[in-house]
């Protein structure tokens, strides 16, 4: 259950990044690593922790807040995230610690958690995030992404 935890924390470091990226059309915003620092259980459903995300950014400095979302098991809702906001650095290669909690949907037993756990895959797992950009002279843009593949975007980062 540990190893799901960091994945879903992994993703959650994808989104930030993602977020950034579709509002400033700037493709060579890349994350360069992910880490969890820490993470504490609270109760059986939730969690919360902090994720070391390095990001390159070679473009101008923006500020990703109100990052939240959902992430779906075969369509069905599995869990809900959220994250404290981040302000990237214009220009510079940094790691960003972000806070952030995530949240088992009511309808999620441990049963199929576990099974989930068991399968030992990803496949079947896709999130819809959204966020708002702001940039340092004040404008801001929501954006909002639907089904991304959380597997795929794993095997991306491994690569």
């Amino acid at each position: 259950m540990t190893g799901r935890i960091k994945v879903l924390l992994a993703f959650l470091a994808f989104a930030v990044t993602l977020a950034g990226c579709g509002v400033s059309k700037v493709k060579d915003i890349k994350v360069t690593s992910f880490g969890i620092e820490s993470y504490t259980l609270r109760g059986l459903r939730s969690l919360e922790a902090v994720v070391a995300l390095g990001i390159d950014n070679p473009s101008f400095e923006f500020t990703v807040t109100d990052l939240a979302g959902t992430i779906l098991y075969n369509g069905e809702n599995f869990a809900s995230y959220a994250a404290d906001s981040v302000r990237v650095a214009a220009r510079c290669e940094s790691v960003y610690d972000l806070k952030c909690t995530a949240t088992l949907s009511d309808g999620v037993t441990l049963r199929n958690l576990l099974m989930l756990a068991g399968s030992g895959g990803l496949d079947g797992l896709t999130t819809d995030v959204e966020a708002k950009v702001i940039l340092r002279n004040g404008v801001a843009k929501k954006i909002r992404v639907k089904n991304l593949d959380i597997a795929e975007m794993v095997r991306k980062q491994q690569q």
